[in-house]
């Protein structure tokens, strides 16, 4: 066995519920209502995993359920197990029209500061990140604002014109992109163009892929890794609000009906894509699998998480370089990353 590694996860959607410990649901973090209850049930699950940190995300929601659930975040704090809960994602409102992904269209506006006063207010100030689309009218003015009030902002779910708007975007204080290579820019932008490059290669920011194997291919990841350099890389899951969801299940979210099955390879994903059935845990061992060091894969979900979220966590003072109480993290045991016992 070799020395622990507590991985933060950037961008957790949510998870399943257990009843004698069959799957019997799952808990999507934008929904209104949500409780201290789910958010530990939920919270817990992952730790098992070998979750050091759970950053949970929020996508495109109604201003009823930030309201509602942005508060109880914060609130976790409070408590043992809480200390695993970092401050929270918010991947929306602000998101280009044709590049939704699996967001409900309904509830998408436009950058405003005002909506950006709003959602801290409601939060206590208690905002990790924010994903945003570059080109939106307002988007350089709440990606300043955004930066002076602590939280980090990153692009994504976009499909500017060009790559003007990115590198406008990173000028008034973008420190990441999200998911690279999601949300539609697999159809909206080509290879070739420099709106996909700058995400690849700019040191200025961090850059987030998930290595499922299922999202992105083998050589996007490698690429990434050393383009950006080991340090500006950051390995995500995404993880679905159906993680851990029987074979075959059909759940109806986000006013959508998923599936969760085996593709071709015999992974277990949804179908469309809801985020990740496979876990940070997971995703870790296929970038392990695929050639890249083990020392970048763990720096890329631990060091580079903690820089990347440096204003929000100095804010609150969290350190997610601390060794935990409530996770017992990973080993990396005959050539893969597993939970320590």
């Amino acid at each position: 066995m070799n020395s622990r590694c507590y991985p933060a996860s950037l961008q957790v959607n949510g998870g399943p519920v257990f009843s004698n410990g069959v799957w019997s649901g799952f808990i999507a973090f934008d929904a209104p209502g949500l409780t201290l209850e789910q958010l530990e049930g939920v919270a817990s699950y992952y730790y098992g995993l070998g979750y050091g940190f759970v950053c949970p995300t929020m996508v495109t929601a109604s201003p009823e359920a930030y309201q509602s659930n942005l508060p109880v975040f914060r609130k976790a704090r409070d408590f043992a197990w809480g200390q695993g809960i970092l401050p929270p994602h918010l991947e929306g409102p602000f998101l280009a029209p044709e590049c939704m992904g699996a967001h409900n269209p309904a509830l998408r506006r436009d950058p405003t500061v005002e909506f950006a006063a709003q959602l801290l207010e409601w939060s206590g100030g208690f905002i990790g990140w924010l994903t945003l689309a570059s080109e939106r009218p307002g988007a350089p003015g709440v990606i300043r604002f955004l930066s002076d009030a602590g939280v980090s902002v990153s692009l994504g779910h976009q499909n500017p014109p060009g790559v003007e708007p990115i590198l406008a975007g990173i000028e008034a204080g973008a420190r990441g992109f999200t998911h690279v290579l999601n949300a539609a820019t697999r159809d909206k932008i080509s290879a070739k163009d420099l709106r996909m490059i700058v995400q690849f290669t700019d040191r200025r920011v961090y850059s987030m892929i998930i290595p499922d194997a299922i999202h992105v291919p083998e050589t996007a990841v490698k690429l990434m890794v050393d383009a950006k350099g080991p340090d500006k890389v950051i390995f995500v899951s995404d993880e679905s609000p159906l993680i851990g969801a029987p074979v075959p299940t059909t759940a109806q979210l986000w006013g959508r009906t998923f599936e969760i099955r085996r593709d071709e390879a015999g992974r277990v994903r949804s179908f469309d894509l809801s985020g990740s059935c496979t876990s940070l845990i997971e995703c870790m061992n296929v970038a392990v699998g695929w050639g890249v060091a083990r020392e970048v894969v763990e720096r890329a979900v631990t060091m580079n998480a903690a820089a990347f979220l440096k204003p929000s966590l100095d804010r609150f003072g969290i350190n997610i370089e601390k060794t935990p109480e409530h996770s017992g993290g990973v080993v990396f045991h005959d050539g893969a990353f597993v939970p320590a016992r």
